[in-house]
């Protein structure tokens, strides 16, 4: 007996209970696809390249429409339920993104609260692993729910690194700046250096207001290539992505207090999500444990968070 496909619950084969209803609506999905990443990707024309993460992530579209059985959708234009990744083509430990990706997603749900898209770590028919992350983006009726990247909130298509998270969480309602301010604490201490406006989103809820989505893309960047430890800025007047590649960021716990105080959130909250984050180290590296990694994936991963928790607790009062 080993661990859930889906939640990581200990003494299970396949998936539990619990994640076969989240997942796949009751239907018993085994953790081994039928089919390879080579029967999607032959109808991809190209694949996007570039220097990030999600620059070379490829993924491909699933569907379930019949039985137990998931199937690649062809037509990107279909509707489909699932997005499936296979392994990265390039930088370190290529193999263990679906893992690393998967893991980083329950860790986030699990131990934090946060809401993401429903995920599973799945191998494909010749046993290369595979992530998938059931869709948030149609309704109960397969209608399709309007979705908003904030590239496209704050039309900063051509102003990319201009823009801030402070830019972006003001967009937000109050209730979502508490969970945003949660999110890129979380992403911070896990290593996700890929959390581009591109990776927030915004989704139009059944009253027709537009919410903070799922988060989703959340992986440790950093034990696959030299990455920053977040995508952006918190603040314009604090430049830090430019700093070179490899180089940690000065922000601490202060600078996320700050943070907060900026989107007007109260001190008490400010202070009751630090503490919940430094109370979780230990939790965090037990979860490794329990992954999909390998032996060596889960050495830089755990030494990664470490690292990360350390500067985390240097606090000091901001100074823009």
């Amino acid at each position: 007996m080993g661990q859930c496909n889906g939640c990581l619950k200990d003494n299970t084969n396949g998936f539990c209970s619990s994640c076969v209803t989240v997942l796949f609506d009751r239907s018993k999905v085994g953790p081994q696809l039928k089919f390879n990443w080579e029967d999607i990707s032959k109808r991809i024309d190209s694949h996007p390249m570039g220097f990030s993460i999600s620059g070379v992530q490829r993924k491909g579209f699933v569907g379930k429409p019949r039985g137990t059985e998931l199937v690649p959708k062809m037509d990107t234009g279909e509707k489909s339920q699932y997005i499936v990744k296979p392994m990265l083509s390039r930088f370190n430990l290529p193999d263990q993104s679906p893992a690393n990706e998967h893991l980083t997603m329950q860790m986030a749900k699990q131990l934090f609260g946060i809401k993401i898209a429903e995920c599973a770590f799945m191998n494909f028919a010749n046993g290369t692993p595979a992530y998938i992350t059931r869709r948030f983006d149609y309704d109960d009726n397969g209608e399709k729910l309007n979705q908003e990247d904030f590239i496209s909130v704050l039309k900063a298509a051509h102003k990319y690194k201009s823009k801030t998270y402070q830019d972006a969480g003001e967009w937000l309602s109050p209730l979502n700046r508490i969970d945003f301010l949660r999110i890129l604490i979380f992403n911070f201490l896990t290593g996700n250096g890929d959390a581009h406006l591109k990776n927030i989103s915004l989704l139009e809820t059944a009253d027709g207001d537009m919410m903070l989505s799922p988060s989703y893309d959340l992986m440790n960047t950093k034990i696959h290539l030299s990455d920053n430890l977040l995508a952006l800025n918190l603040f314009e007047e604090m430049e830090q992505t430019s700093l070179p590649l490899g180089e940690n960021y000065s922000y601490k716990s202060g600078d996320f207090i700050e943070f907060g105080t900026r989107l007007k959130i109260k001190e008490t909250i400010i202070t009751k999500i630090i503490k919940s984050f430094n109370e979780k180290e230990s939790d965090i590296l037990t979860m490794v444990d329990k992954s999909f990694l390998s032996g060596d994936a889960r050495k830089l991963y755990k030494s990664n968070v470490v690292e990360n928790y350390n500067l985390f607790r240097q606090s000091k009062p901001f100074a823009g």
